[in-house]
């Protein structure tokens, strides 16, 4: 649909605690960490063929505030010879005081991209939670290369909440958000006023969804509901366990009455299924090949009972190897002590939740498995 580096879509976070939008991941600069650049974050790729007809991703958003002083400080104090000083250290997991926060993508054609977004509430108490898919453009207008300058704007029509973009060399594009969510609108132009002290060509800048969230400043984002940088604006306080499911859809054709509903939940289960199906002839060549592993035909509708199949919770699960036992909390689907995992792929997808049957030695520093169930993976969180 686009062309590499020229339009991008991401899902921007708050938790009403954060002082900044979460729009990227958090990391540290060479300079920063005791170990050199490293990203401070939870995120974990779940599933994608090979295509990207459908890809699936997931990640850990704290409820609490983040320690962003607190993780540059540590790490910077610590010499090359100390271990790293992780989010999870910071305890700002304990309780489970987190949102998973899952990301589809399935392609109902070519240029028909359908997004779900399915945030899930694991601790005790009620949170709040801002989510805004943003979609903006690649400012290269500014760069005095002749380059016209793309659009975005609110639709008219009636129906879903529809932000359509225009770019020369893409053409149109409309992103369809399901439900009412409030559209924010602004240029993707740096904030030269806050950087350098210069006055802004427009006082819409590509910070300015931050001053309207947060800072609460009405007059952050464009009135006239237009410009190269848009986001739909969802906002919810889940319950202890409450899942909460948004769907947008990226296409190069105007939405219509089918954007959602019946027709996007069919096109996101047959990508879905083509994914395993795809899953389901590699998975047998390792499978088959792993020692004392049971031999699985790739036809086969069903894993062997008491295979490692059978009991793995969806098509992709983590089987701990000896690694140092750095971690000291718990988040679900990362054991205590465990720091590193090899993913295997199975064909299957029972979703079934099962506990992990890891061991954590402090003296020898290694984590081993001692059973057979594989530990929890990413794609059952209960």
């Amino acid at each position: 649909m686009a062309r590499p580096g020229t339009t991008f879509l991401m899902i921007t976070r708050w938790n009403e605690k954060d002082p900044i939008l979460k729009e990227r991941f958090f990391g540290l600069t060479n300079s920063e960490g005791n170990h050199g650049e490293d990203v401070k974050e939870y995120y974990f790729y779940l599933d994608s063929t090979p295509s990207h007809s459908y890809m699936k991703a997931l990640y850990r958003y704290p409820q609490a505030e983040y320690p962003y002083q607190r993780i540059v400080e540590e790490n910077r104090r610590r010499g090359k010879n100390q271990p790293e000083f992780e989010l999870i250290h910071t305890g700002i997991f304990d309780q489970d005081r987190y949102f998973d926060i899952f990301v589809e993508y399935a392609k109902a054609d070519v240029n028909d991209i359908l997004i779900r977004i399915r945030a899930v509430n694991r601790g005790p108490d009620q949170a709040p939670l801002h989510l805004l898919p943003t979609l903006w453009f690649r400012n290269t207008w500014s760069w005095g290369s002749g380059d016209p300058k793309p659009s975005l704007g609110l639709s008219r029509a009636s129906g879903p909440k529809v932000i359509a973009a225009e770019h020369a060399s893409l053409g149109k594009m409309w992103l369809a958000s399901e439900g009412d969510p409030e559209v924010l609108f602004s240029e993707n132009e740096s904030n030269a006023g806050r950087l350098f002290g210069t006055p802004n060509a427009s006082p819409y800048v590509k910070d300015s969804f931050h001053s309207y969230v947060i800072g609460g400043d009405r007059n952050a984002v464009n009135p006239a509901q237009a410009g190269t940088k848009a986001a739909a604006r969802y906002k919810k306080t889940l319950a202890p366990g409450e899942t909460w499911v948004i769907s947008l859809r990226l296409s190069d054709r105007p939405p219509g009455a089918g954007s959602f509903g019946a027709p996007f939940e069919s096109a996101f289960a047959e990508r879905e299924r083509e994914a395993d199906a795809f899953y389901n002839r590699v998975a047998f060549t390792i499978m088959s090949s792993s020692r004392g592993s049971t031999a699985i035909r790739p036809d086969s509708p069903h894993p062997p009972a008491g295979s490692a199949a059978a009991t793995a919770s969806g098509r992709m699960f983590s089987l701990t190897t000896s690694s140092p036992c750095r971690t000291t909390g718990s988040i679900r689907g990362l054991p205590r002590g465990i720091s590193r995992s090899t993913a295997f792929l199975l064909p299957w997808s029972t979703r079934s939740s099962q506990s992990s049957n890891s061991s954590c030695s402090r003296a020898s520093g290694t984590c081993t498995r001692t059973g057979s169930s594989p530990p929890t993976s990413g794609l059952s969180m209960t």
